[in-house]
């Protein structure tokens, strides 16, 4: 669980960013939140300008949402896919 205070009446500035390891096993990865699709691979989904891909190597998966509100509360999944079977690791995020 990940907790961002905002302070009363003043503008969030906080970023939050979340990274999934993976490794050469790896076939495709995907960032969610609950069943919305945020990124595959390199490919934006999402319409939000604020959710931004950081890193897409052989070793992180990682994404940023910038200026964090409380809209954007609630569970993050990184899904990879390897070749033997799928693997998720999963966030959940709080924001007050």
């Amino acid at each position: 669980i990940l907790t961002v205070t905002l302070p009363q009446y003043s503008q969030l500035l906080v970023e939050k960013q979340e990274k999934c390891t993976i490794d050469n096993r790896v076939t495709r990865v995907a960032w969610l939140n609950r069943s919305t699709i945020l990124y595959a691979g390199n490919d934006k989904w999402c319409l939000d300008p604020r959710v931004v891909l950081l890193s897409n190597t052989q070793t992180q998966y990682s994404i940023e949402i910038q200026n964090v509100d409380v809209y954007d509360e609630g569970p993050y999944t990184c899904s990879v896919q390897t070749d033997n079977h799928p693997k998720t690791s999963r966030v959940h995020l709080i924001v007050q």
